[in-house]
């Protein structure tokens, strides 16, 4: 595999490498928005509302503190005119008059109280009953309205005076549940709580439509992102017209795009680059591989690739013990052709023989330029007789050619001498007997085919 191949293949196996990140298991956006939008304004309305109630109290109390005492001194004089003129006892009648009805507090009464700050008589029949204890009543005589708590729990807001002689005072007291005297305070809350449900709901709202309509660009370029993680680069994002952070957002994330698709051209195009390049380089290596292992004068193979075809022959015929056999094929009195022709005509002549030999071997057989005018044929399954057969056929295909080397025209015939020979385990020697066969066929007059005759000594050695 070439560059460009394993750069495209690692590029792929990174792309399904590639998974886009999952979204996290948690809140939203959105509604973390709306919660700490509902949170902030709720905290804010009990933080007003605290004050608003708090504001409430005080100001009702300090009318509490005034009104009340005032009442009751009114009371008071009322009650120690008509004991100046002269009536011993005051009853209930006496002290339902002592105040108007509508100067009362809401659910107020005036008790008259004796020196032992037990009631003698009341503005309404109930306070005849009440049971608050002395000790709660004398706490009560001091400046300023009081909380007071009857024997059954219940609370009391009032204030308690002398009244009448000094030498045996009485008591006038003025009270009112706490729950009627500060009902203003408990009506303001009620109405805040409400306001306050309302102004939370009317916050949330608002920031739902808000955060709604604020996260709509976030959630379109989330989306585009989540297409671009899964390699759709074309997936650009709506630009919105506004110049704010979101806007800058999308126009960054679309430029980014655009960049990514100049940038994926860039690289398709170097790959394409590569593959081409690759190609060449291939075929330039085939074509080195192939110039490395040929003759260039014949187009036959050279002695190179002999060599290393006759090794890997060598090691199949000793597995299977098929019989393996060589011819050497020289040109007769080519030194002599070469110096009357010239190199030119030499060059012809041989790649005319090499033409003829490679017409007549059979296509299981390697015909090689072993060097010079020298041939070799490698004959793989085949004995001596047929080796034999083999080189005759050829000895007498180059004899039976004429060749046209000159510009006379006249034709040229010429003959080879063939030395023939078996692999018998030794590869040295099977070279040697067949050069020995050669040399032979060269002493007989050439133009002959000689078969090693030494092959038991070959097979010895």
């Amino acid at each position: 595999m070439g560059i460009a191949g394993r750069c495209e293949v690692g590029t792929l196996h990174r792309m399904a490498d590639f998974r886009p990140p999952s979204a996290p298991r948690s809140m939203s956006l959105a509604t973390k928005l709306v919660l700490f939008v509902s949170c902030t304004t709720f905290l804010t309305a009990i933080l007003v509302s605290g004050t608003s109630i708090q504001a409430t109290h005080a100001h009702l109390s300090r009318l509490v503190d005034r009104a009340y005492p005032a009442a009751l001194d009114h009371a008071a004089e009322r009650l120690e005119a008509q004991l100046a003129q002269g009536l011993a006892t005051a009853d209930r009648a006496t002290v339902g008059h002592l105040l108007d009805r509508e100067l009362l507090p809401p659910g107020g009464m005036i008790l008259l109280l004796d020196a032992g700050l037990r009631p003698v008589a009341a503005s309404d029949t109930a306070g005849l009953a009440l049971a608050i204890p002395p000790a709660e009543l004398r706490a009560a005589t001091a400046p300023g309205v009081r909380r007071l708590r009857d024997r059954s729990g219940h609370e009391w807001v009032g204030h308690v005076r002398p009244v009448g002689p000094g030498h045996d005072p009485g008591w006038l007291a003025i009270l009112a549940p706490v729950e009627l005297a500060f009902q203003p305070v408990f009506g303001a809350i009620e109405r805040i709580f409400a306001i306050d449900l309302c102004v939370v709901l009317f916050a949330s709202f608002v920031a739902l439509r808000g955060t709604a309509r604020v996260l709509r660009p976030i959630r379109v370029l989330s989306a585009h992102a989540r297409r671009v993680a899964a390699g759709e680069l074309d997936a650009e994002v709506p630009e919105p017209a506004s110049r704010d952070e979101l806007g800058l957002l999308a126009r960054t994330f679309n430029e980014m795009l655009r960049r990514l698709r100049q940038q994926q051209a860039e690289i398709e195009a170097g790959n394409r680059d590569l593959r081409e390049r690759n190609t060449e380089l291939q075929q330039a290596k085939e074509t080195f591989e192939q110039l490395s292992i040929t003759d260039g004068l014949t187009k036959l193979h050279n002695h190179r690739f002999f060599q290393d075809h006759l090794s890997r022959e060598i090691r199949r015929v000793g597995r299977s013990g098929e019989p393996l056999s060589m011819l050497l094929v020289d040109l007769d009195d080519f030194k002599q052709l070469n110096d009357r022709l010239g190199h030119a005509a030499g060059d012809e002549l041989l790649a005319g023989i090499a033409h003829i030999l490679n017409q007549s071997v059979r296509s299981t057989d390697l015909l090689a330029r072993y060097g010079g005018e020298e041939f070799v044929v490698l004959t793989p399954d085949t004995d001596l007789p047929g080796a034999q057969l083999l080189a005759d056929k050829l000895r007498a295909a180059v004899a039976e050619a004429s060749f046209i080397l000159d510009e006379s025209l006249r034709p040229v015939r010429v003959s080879v001498s063939i030395g023939v020979a078996r692999f018998a385990g030794n590869r040295k020697a099977f070279f040697n007997a067949a050069d020995r066969a050669l040399y032979r066929a060269k002493d007989r007059g050439k133009n002959c085919v000689v078969v090693d005759e030494g092959e038991g000594e070959i097979a010895a050695g």
